[in-house]
């Protein structure tokens, strides 16, 4: 059987589909795809689409094909990523396309029309209301996977914190996070983990520079300490230092909490905010205010 597939709607398609699998990538890996990245990514992958229009030649090469486009949208959403770091994005972004996939290919099956399947790419003869309809689902079903991710995690609630340090103060936005449960390895005290761009406003030009240098240029400057972090993009050292006041603002009231600040890899972050802190903190906050005194977040 025949079918006519039309270039536009294929790349619109893709285009569509692309964006939704980056959109539910990005909680499961916990790397921001940072400003109109993740859009020209899909861009690329709609573009890319049109190898459907090449001779079908073998099935190593529909293979090949998959990897290559892959790699391009993955490479463009995230920038430049650790080899490691790269590899389970590329695993996640395989994860939900083969979940999309299967959706789409239920819906060949649900509806009639058929489609086209050669070198990788699917393109489905689906009447446009139902074609509509199924972009309007699936865009309803990412929000509502993110916000089921979130409220798994203890995740939704962002507060406003402050930090300060010497004569430098800043203002951010955390999301309490029951799965953030980092702590400085010496005291056990909590750390809110902000997003290097935005916890470099506390440091000096010395410290800076050896955060810059991907800490390597010997130990860390006096104020400075390492510590240890596992995520599912990977595991390594985050720089942390003890600011001198950090408080959080809970239904009007601002609560001093004791913590520490640890600095995200260049690049990383939550959507939406700047940092993640457990909300156990809150709850030390709270309780410590009552008591008339300040939260101690050390063991």
């Amino acid at each position: 059987m025949e079918y006519v597939i039309y270039g536009d709607v294929l790349v619109a398609v893709n285009f569509i589909i692309d964006l939704l699998i980056l959109r539910l990538c990005q909680p499961l890996t916990g790397i921001r795809q940072r400003g109109p990245r993740p859009y020209l990514a899909a861009a690329a992958g709609g573009l890319c689409s049109m190898v459907i229009f090449l001779p079908s030649n073998s099935l190593l090469l529909d293979l090949f094909i998959r990897l290559a486009l892959s790699f391009i949208v993955v490479s463009i959403a995230y920038g430049r990523q650790r080899p490691g770091v790269f590899l389970r994005l590329l695993g996640v972004f395989y994860a939900v396309s083969f979940l999309v996939a299967g959706v789409v290919v239920g819906l060949g099956f649900l509806f009639p029309g058929g489609g086209v399947y050669r070198n990788g790419m699917i393109y489905l003869d689906l009447a446009p209301p139902v074609l509509i309809g199924s972009v309007a689902a699936a865009y309803l079903f990412v929000c509502l996977f993110e916000r089921m991710f979130h409220w798994g995690r203890g995740m939704g609630e962002r507060y406003p914190m402050t930090a300060r340090r010497g004569d430098r103060q800043i203002a951010f936005t955390a999301l309490a996070d029951t799965g953030n449960r980092l702590s400085e390895p010496f005291s056990g005290a909590p750390m809110v983990v902000l997003t290097a761009e935005k916890g470099r406003e506390l440091l000096t030009a010395s410290e800076d520079r050896w955060l810059q240098s991907g800490m390597v240029q010997g130990e860390p400057p006096p104020g400075l300490r390492v510590a240890p972090y596992h995520t599912i993009a990977g595991a390594g050292m985050l720089a942390a230092f003890r600011p001198q006041s950090l408080r959080v603002q809970v239904e009007g009231r601002w609560l001093e909490v004791e913590g520490y600040l640890a600095l995200m890899p260049e690049g990383q972050g939550p959507r939406g905010c700047d940092g993640i802190f457990h909300p156990r903190m809150i709850q030390m906050a709270a309780s410590a205010q009552q008591k008339g005194g300040v939260v101690h977040g050390g063991r």
